[in-house]
């Protein structure tokens, strides 16, 4: 892990993983893709001992390590309301994007980390008390909710924020500008709330660790509103169809997708449509089993 300031961490990788020591024991901000990552992240310390690990949202690439580390450690997890029943039941996630028990093909490590126990449930901002050998110190949870249905993210007593994917880095962006989201108007939302975030330095589990986010903001607002442009032009003074919109986003953005691929895109894009329902930029209409939008 490198050191930030203080007793603040993290560890740079495919999916960060923050972490808060003091002495021999560490809290971990998320867990990684699976056992592998949060081995590797906690093996510069020796002797260590973790005793509670955050998760900022029920993504597998978030959530991976935890069944590995309560295993070894039977530490508490704490996660936020709705995230935990992912966490706790990973076959929700593939559940959902497929609106039906879905195929073999998407029950895998990437869409389901193995299930892990979440004793502790946040369901708003109250700090958090973690009790260390030497000390007693607060976590500040923060409600960034849009990337999925409730994550947060937290914030250290060295003043630094472990943001989860609340942010995605702007070279990240360039290279996949359909950024996921599950709630448009929420995502905007803790865009802009972000702003007001103050911290010595960002963590965002796609990209790194940050002094200044504000260019990096300013991208994720621009991935979004360029999306739903798309949207909108491909529609024009014509209908359509889910799968024409699909089609044009995948053409325009150069997507090469396998089926977990194909169906991320598409709850992506129908987050978009919602979105532009809501602020009653479209309309839809259903005939023969076939929803059309058009303007």
């Amino acid at each position: 892990m490198q050191h930030i300031t203080g007793n603040s961490f993290f560890f740079h990788s495919q999916s960060s993983i923050g972490g808060y020591k003091r002495g021999d024991q560490l809290l971990l901000f998320d867990t990684g893709n699976d056992d592998s990552s949060v081995k590797k992240a906690i093996r510069a310390f020796d002797n260590i001992k973790v005793i509670a690990v955050f998760n900022t949202h029920s993504h597998a690439d978030h959530c991976g390590g935890n069944a590995y580390l309560s295993k070894h450690f039977a530490m508490p997890i704490y996660a936020p309301y709705l995230e935990t029943s992912f966490i706790e039941n990973p076959i929700l996630e593939p559940t959902y994007l497929f609106s039906a028990s879905p195929p073999v093909s998407l029950q895998n490590k990437f869409l389901m980390a193995k299930p892990s126990t979440v004793p502790y449930v946040i369901s708003d901002e109250s700090p958090i008390s973690i009790s260390f050998d030497d000390a007693q110190i607060d976590i500040q949870p923060v409600a960034l909710r849009g990337h999925s249905p409730n994550q947060f993210g937290y914030i250290t007593p060295d003043s630094v924020a472990y943001l989860g994917d609340a942010l995605i880095s702007s070279e990240m962006i360039e290279k996949h500008p359909l950024i996921f989201t599950f709630d448009v108007k929420e995502h905007i939302e803790s865009l802009h709330r972000l702003k007001m975030v103050k911290a010595e330095g960002y963590v965002i589990a796609h990209g790194g660790y940050f002094t200044d986010i504000t260019d990096i903001i300013h991208s994720n607002l621009e991935a979004l509103d360029k999306t739903q442009n798309l949207i909108l032009s491909t529609i024009g003074n014509g209908k359509s169809t889910f799968d024409e919109l699909h089609r044009k986003i995948a053409y325009t953005y150069q997507l090469t997708e396998n089926i977990g691929q194909y169906w991320l895109n598409r709850s992506v894009i129908h987050a978009h449509v919602k979105y532009l329902l809501e602020i009653e930029m479209i309309n839809f209409d259903i005939d023969h089993g076939v929803i059309c939008f058009s303007k």
